[in-house]
């Protein structure tokens, strides 16, 4: 519990508490580890749990009845699994499965909702983290539709570099960020460094003309 406790402490979304109420906060959760690969729960099934993620990462993912699947969001410390359906009492909206060892911290579904219930200020934290959760998905929805993949392979390679924690990542992997197969990433992957905007080499893949991968990426400009 001690280990909770200090998480919670530090979560965004009990800042405003005193040492008290987080004490009180935690005795509600449990811990939770997953190994990678291994399921959390299913997209369907009733919500009976919300995670906060302390360690490793979590795939959200949607699957079409043909097995292909779509990243809806990776999701990494401190993020919330599983809030909008314990708030409107619906089915899960995604399948989660670990992307690495993770380990998360389990609230029962009615105890978040009696949290949310008695301390105002986690309310109105959870809501800014939900507003900026719609903003990523409008993004996502205009990538899926409006993007070709090489748009989308070229936007994803340069979050990438510009990320500091970035892992790294297999053309399965970002075929699957992307919503298309690894052979039409593959294709992408060889035109760019045909072009010569990056170089690709045992698993890891060198930009070498960020500017160009930006026209790709924002053909209208940023």
């Amino acid at each position: 519990m001690e280990r909770i406790e200090l998480y919670l402490t530090e979560h965004p979304y009990f800042r405003d508490l005193d040492r008290r109420q987080i004490t009180e906060i935690a005795r509600q959760a449990t811990a939770r580890t997953l190994l990678r690969g291994e399921i959390l729960a299913l997209e369907g099934e009733p919500c009976t749990t919300v995670y906060l993620l302390l360690e490793g990462r979590v795939r959200a993912l949607k699957m079409s009845p043909q097995g292909r699947e779509q990243v809806v969001r990776e999701l990494r410390p401190p993020q919330a699994i599983y809030l909008a359906p314990a708030l409107d009492g619906g089915p899960l909206p995604a399948t989660t499965r670990a992307a690495t060892r993770a380990t998360l911290v389990a609230f029962p579904r009615d105890a978040m909702v009696d949290i949310l219930s008695r301390y105002p200020s986690v309310a109105m934290q959870v809501l800014r983290d939900m507003a900026t959760r719609l903003r990523r998905f409008t993004s996502l929805i205009e990538d899926l539709s409006l993007r070709t993949v090489p748009e989308r392979l070229a936007k994803l390679l340069l979050e990438r570099a510009e990320s500091p924690d970035a892992h790294r990542i297999t053309q399965q992997e970002m075929a699957v960020q992307l919503g298309t197969v690894r052979e039409v990433v593959a294709r992408a992957l060889a035109q760019f460094e045909a072009q010569g905007w990056i170089h690709v080499q045992r698993g890891t893949i060198e930009i070498l003309d960020l500017d160009a991968l930006r026209e790709i990426a924002y053909p209208g400009g940023v």
